[in-house]
């Protein structure tokens, strides 16, 4: 997805209000959770970008979404996407209010990749390790990726630890390339 720079401006404000209201956890989970709404539902994203339907229709579909008992930070913002023709930055507005919410928490964002889904306590011993190991207080998000066959992938930031099958595959491939299978001393005990 292409980097758009209201996108932060949009994540900056809802931030700024969240805080305000005293709702930065709360507002990234709803936030999330309308997101998810948002991208999940093809038929509800062309609803709230067709330019034919009165934006005032949009806001009250997405407030009905939000629910009752959504924060105000949040049920205004999504007027404001409405309003600002916003709706398809939804992705990236999360994550930016995401990156925004871990630099004021001092913390660090850490991307678990795994094959399957891991449970609680998997992650949570995890971010321990990298609790410890960083001095830090990161934030452990598990991504699912079936390619990766076994093992896990850990995000740091710019820095990647691979423990992943397929990593240690590619390792073997890669190694049993650079044998000369033609020499003479292949296959010959020593």
């Amino acid at each position: 997805m292409k980097k758009n720079f209201k996108s932060n401006y949009y994540a900056r404000a809802l931030f700024e209000i969240s805080r305000a209201e005293a709702t930065i956890e709360r507002s990234e989970e709803e936030l999330r959770q309308l997101k998810a709404a948002i991208l999940s539902n093809i038929d509800l994203k062309k609803y709230l970008t067709d330019p034919s339907i009165d934006k005032n229709e949009k806001i009250k579909s997405l407030i009905n979404i939000l629910g009752g008992d959504a924060c105000p930070a949040i049920s205004a913002f999504s007027s404001m996407l409405v309003l600002l023709d916003a709706v398809e930055q939804i992705e990236q507005i999360y994550d930016d209010y995401s990156e925004i919410t871990s630099e004021f928490k001092k913390q660090v964002s850490v991307d678990v990749v795994s094959a399957i889904d891991l449970d609680g306590s998997i992650l949570d011993t995890i971010k321990k390790e990298v609790d410890s190991k960083t001095g830090l207080d990161v934030r452990i998000r598990n991504i699912s990726d079936a390619d990766i066959i076994g093992g896990i992938v850990i995000k740091i930031g710019d820095r990647v630890i691979d423990l992943s099958v397929k990593n240690k595959i590619e390792d073997l491939r890669n190694k049993l390339k650079a044998i000369d299978l033609r020499s003479e001393e292949f296959g010959t005990e020593n």
